[in-house]
């Protein structure tokens, strides 16, 4: 299954995770703007960082760096590609939404070694204070995840 992420110019050789053999290793990749004027990718950046420190956070559970993650932005792969590179189980991506007032953001957490989604939720919320908004979400999906991978 393709995915399309935003891109940057981090060689993955040189920051790649090196978490090979856990089987609790996730790596965030960085979230798609599709709002319409696609203008909210500070944002959707913004959330994959805060996901990136609420998830180090759980106990045993080994996260790719964010240098690591972000050599994906606007790049088509398959999870299995990113999950080999980053030497990863589970791979995190979602996109950030906005209708007038209310954001929504789309999470979903992908096995690497058979490309099925095993978690995936949305949360909407109401456009005014982003960074409360990214740390809610972020603490929500860490809570989560860490019931998911176990």
């Amino acid at each position: 299954i393709p995915l399309l992420v935003p891109h940057s110019t981090s060689d993955v050789s040189a920051n790649a995770s090196p978490q090979a053999g856990n089987p609790r290793a996730i790596a965030v990749l960085p979230f798609l703007d599709l709002t319409d004027q696609m203008n909210e990718e500070p944002f959707a950046d913004g959330m994959a960082e805060e996901l990136i420190d609420k998830l180090s956070k759980v106990p045993g559970l080994a996260v790719s760096p964010p240098a690591s993650s972000n050599y994906y932005k606007e790049k088509r792969v398959t999870v299995a590609e990113v999950a080999k590179a980053l030497r990863v189980t589970f791979v995190l991506d979602g996109s950030v939404r906005k209708s007038g007032k209310t954001l929504r953001v789309a999470a979903r957490l992908t096995r690497a070694s058979d490309g099925f989604v095993v978690w995936s939720e949305t949360y909407d919320r109401s456009w005014s204070d982003k960074l409360m908004i990214q740390e809610d979400i972020a603490d929500e999906v860490s809570k989560a995840l860490a019931k998911s991978i176990q």
